[in-house]
């Protein structure tokens, strides 16, 4: 008799809805969007880019711009899983 429990008696499980990666990505974008403009900046690219161009102004290379392209290019994943 010790496993005599009824179904009112079993603890009632709760399902929570899971959130994909696909949603929690839609909302963050959707949060991205909402921001004012320097506030969206400030969160997604003025991070990589001031340390693009410290690293620009420390190099001094002959081509600044396509070093700092590539520079963004090589380094972004640092910084994507911030946005």
């Amino acid at each position: 008799m010790a496993d005599d429990h009824t179904e009112a008696e079993q603890p009632m499980e709760t399902h929570t809805p899971r959130t994909t990666e696909n949603e929690k990505l839609s909302k963050q974008m959707v949060e991205l969007l909402a921001l004012p403009t320097r506030a969206y900046l400030d969160q997604t690219v003025v991070p990589i880019l001031l340390q693009g161009l410290a690293v620009l102004a420390k190099e001094r290379p002959s081509k600044p711009i396509e070093y700092l392209a590539m520079y963004l290019l090589k380094n972004k994943s640092q910084f994507e899983d911030r946005n």
